[in-house]
């Protein structure tokens, strides 16, 4: 049996992960303030937008990344008290696709990656 080239593996996942991290960037640029006009009620969001809006494209992808979490795992801030479920409950679905799966996808390759790190042989010689 052959052995499967470390470089052909890593590359097969980080070149994803960079094509993926492209999209999220364009779409934080593009859409961050219209996502949080969407869900002006929940203090999770305001509060981010607070935090991170003097921090550019990584603040973009920063608030576009947590208002992911909250559309994939509403029960977890309506329990605290951060979100209003009825504004998430409303949120377009096509928006909440989009960003559920751009959360999905960067979960995935991220397990791969440690995986993959983790089931490499390590040579000593």
């Amino acid at each position: 049996m052959s052995e499967v080239e470390p470089g052909m593996v890593a590359f097969l996942i980080l070149a994803p992960m960079l094509l993926a991290m492209v999209v999220q960037c364009y779409i934080a640029h593009k859409y961050t303030e219209r996502f949080e006009s969407l869900l002006t009620n929940c203090t999770f969001v305001t509060g981010n937008k607070k935090t991170f809006e003097h921090a550019g494209l990584v603040g973009k992808v920063m608030r576009t990344g947590l208002i992911s979490m909250v559309l994939t795992m509403p029960k977890m801030f309506v329990r605290r008290r951060l979100i209003d479920l009825d504004e998430v409950r409303r949120f377009p679905p096509s928006m909440r696709r989009l960003l559920v799966s751009l959360l999905v996808i960067h979960i995935l390759l991220a397990t791969a990656l440690v995986i993959f790190n983790y089931a490499l042989p390590v040579n000593v010689h």
